[in-house]
């Protein structure tokens, strides 16, 4: 049973990757639009979700230059007007149905696809490594320290790697509730733990070596060997990071800008992006899942 389910999942991979790879591209992008949010959906994002579910299923619109562009405005505008509220990847999104609308009007290029692609996550990269020299929050471990703390999401590395018990989180949760709500805040005792301390430091210079690997891999083609090996380090980044931050819209994005990167005599590569991709409902939320039902019973 599992030997036949995995056959036609390859099969399907494969029709997938024959059809040609601007309309994979367009597709999965149309995806993401339409599901990025989906939790917190608000009024004014009907109309961009709305246009990228017709735009799906409409292959005239899919190819159309103006639909792109329409569905470009309509994320700008959103962007613009609702900047406060909106988180880094939704930017990220937008900027590539910018591509996408560019690359509209010559025929979806696929070098247009693969060299606005290696840009945005080098860039990317690159500027989220910037931000961690700018404040010495990150470079003394106190941001990742106090993000495992006060973060429910990130409960499980706290436990499990941090050795800081559920309650003792549940406790800080709490702690930060009290704080947010009342008019004038007190000081509050956060419950850590030596080894959580240590951790954070730890896992804050390897962030800061691993984004920036991928931001010199994606912008630079030298040192050759690194260039050529940029996708495993962006892979990397993305399994070990949001598996332990479930952050779909992020992870989906990432995947979708190797995937388009990737040059068509690169199908092992471009499959392992696909299979990531669509399976991004099992694997991400998986290590949470497993945390939450070893809490309970234990």
């Amino acid at each position: 049973m599992i030997q036949a389910w995995s056959q036609r999942w390859s099969q399907t991979i494969t029709r997938l990757l024959n059809q040609p790879r601007y309309q994979l591209i367009l597709r999965l992008t149309l995806v993401i639009v339409a599901l990025q949010g989906i939790d917190e959906l608000h009024a004014e994002r009907l109309p961009e979700k709305g246009l990228a579910v017709v735009m799906l299923f409409s292959a005239k619109l899919l190819q159309s230059r103006y639909a792109w562009c329409g569905l470009a405005a309509l994320m700008v505008w959103n962007n613009v007007y609702f900047w406060w509220r909106l988180v880094n990847h939704e930017y990220l999104i937008t900027y590539w149905v910018l591509v996408c609308a560019i690359a509209a009007f010559s025929q979806f290029s696929l070098k247009i696809f693969a060299w606005n692609a290696r840009l945005l996550i080098g860039l990317c990269f690159l500027f989220a490594t910037a931000w961690k020299f700018m404040g010495g929050e990150y470079l003394d471990g106190s941001f990742l320290h106090l993000t495992f703390l006060v973060d429910p999401r990130l409960a499980m590395g706290a436990t499990w790697l941090g050795g800081v018990a559920a309650d003792l989180l549940q406790d800080n949760y709490d702690q930060l509730l009290t704080i947010q709500a009342a008019t004038s805040p007190e000081s509050a005792l956060i419950n850590s733990s030596p080894l959580m301390s240590a951790l954070s430091v730890a896992l804050s210079y390897w962030t800061i070596f691993i984004e920036g690997i991928v931001a010199i891999a994606f912008l630079s083609p030298w040192p050759r060997w690194l260039f050529l090996h940029r996708d495993e380090w962006l892979l990397i980044f993305v399994v070990s990071t949001y598996s332990v931050i479930p952050v779909f819209s992020f992870a989906a994005i990432l995947l979708l800008m190797g995937l388009a990167q990737c040059a068509l005599t690169q199908r092992f590569k471009a499959a392992l992006y696909l299979n990531l991709l669509l399976l991004i409902p099992l694997w991400l939320p998986l290590p949470q899942e497993i945390f939450y039902f070893l809490q309970q019973w234990s």
